[in-house]
């Protein structure tokens, strides 16, 4: 799903591929299953940003509404012929809508959201149709200026959208909430505007390349706080981690929640709460023995079961990773294969290595804390 908004160019859509600094967030963390506060993150490197599109759509809406006087939205819908009044459009095509944002400016008239489906023709000869698709939208900002109506887009090409009115302290006010919703392969995307001189301005985009936005797929985002305080962000899904990674759409892995405080310009991580399950214990195992942070490590296992010792320490555990399990310690990533429920081998983790791969056979506690009390290591010839 491709799509812009005002002010900015291309989109940044990749994953955060930045393994050892996701990784060194968890030395931070209590060892706990959640409320875990999370270390500030180094920003990330910016790239040359691509001159926006233009949009062919606003002048064709500002010629629609230039002569609309009065604030009622059953004028602009006259104007715009939304609801029903395009007679001889066949019922397949989308309809267009307009909906009451809430008043943004305090002027006393709320602004307004068009949704306006995107032409097959502007998407491109080279995109063939699928009847099976939904539509693409653009969507814009109506506001009143006290005498006439002004249009600004907000997002575009897009297949769905929520908006959320939102406080964002004294300084800048009410803004609007955009939220573009992720899915299996992309994190959802949440943008913060405002209006000002009756236009959108864009203020923040979740997606941008200095974005402190962490990607969670499947991804819920919300706003709240107490009145007059600036609203929380708060973005509940499944975590993304680089070191060991899971099947899209399967079951395993393990959900995260992030709490993100509005600092006067942007959404900033505050604090972010685990799921405890076994994923996360053998993701947490994993990222500490990488760091070489043993300490961790040794907190997320029965040392007498899992070193087969009666007086375990954290020394000889350090020696024994060290003579048996050097893959742990270097730049390796583990792969999480879905397994059938209730099979036995159900958190198995694989290293794969040119004609032969390794699997790793976890044991755990049944006692909600989920620490390894064993994991055996296995080895097979690769397939061609």
């Amino acid at each position: 799903m491709n799509h812009s908004q005002l002010g900015d160019g291309s989109r940044h859509l990749g994953r955060i591929s930045a393994l050892v600094a996701l990784a060194a967030c968890l030395s931070s963390f209590a060892v706990r299953a959640s409320a875990q506060e999370k270390d500030e993150e180094p920003p990330l490197p910016q790239t040359p940003v691509a001159p926006a599109l233009p949009d062919t759509i606003l002048p064709q809406i500002n010629a629609f509404i230039q002569g609309v006087s009065t604030p009622h939205i059953a004028a602009l819908a006259d104007a715009l012929h939304i609801d029903g009044k395009l007679e001889d459009a066949p019922p397949e095509i989308p309809r267009n809508s307009l909906v009451a944002a809430g008043d943004l400016d305090g002027d006393g008239v709320p602004e307004i959201l068009l949704k306006w489906a995107v032409p097959d023709n502007l998407l491109g000869a080279d995109v063939a149709p699928d009847p099976n698709s939904r539509p693409l939208w653009s969507v814009y900002l109506l506001s009143w200026d006290g005498a006439h109506w002004k249009a600004s887009r907000l997002v575009s090409n897009v297949e769905n959208f929520s908006h959320t009115l939102i406080n964002l302290g004294p300084t800048v006010g009410r803004g609007l909430a955009i939220v573009i919703p992720g899915d299996e392969s992309q994190p959802a995307d949440p943008m913060v505007f405002q209006v000002k001189d009756h236009a959108a301005k864009l203020l923040w985009d979740g997606q941008a390349e200095d974005s402190r936005l962490q990607p969670l797929l499947q991804a819920q985002v919300n706003f709240q706080g107490p009145s007059g305080a600036p609203s929380e962000m708060i973005v509940t899904g499944r975590a993304d981690p680089g070191l060991l990674q899971f099947p899209r759409g399967g079951k395993r892995g393990f959900d995260a929640r992030t709490i993100y405080h509005w600092d006067g310009k942007a959404f900033i991580p505050a604090k972010t709460e685990y799921v405890a399950n076994q994923d996360y214990t053998l993701y947490r195992f994993i990222s500490a023995l990488h760091l070489h942070d043993y300490s961790a490590a040794y907190a997320l296992v029965v040392p007498a079961k899992f070193l087969n010792a009666n007086s375990p320490s954290l020394e000889s555990f350090r020696k024994f990773v060290q003579d048996n399990w050097p893959e742990f310690l270097q730049d390796n990533v583990f792969r999480a294969p879905e397994m059938l429920a209730g099979s036995p081998d159900r958190y198995s983790i694989v290293l794969s290595k040119p004609n032969q791969r390794f699997v790793y056979h976890p044991i755990f506690t049944n006692d909600g804390k989920f620490l390894l009390t064993g994991l055996a290591r296995t080895r097979e010839t690769a397939e061609p």
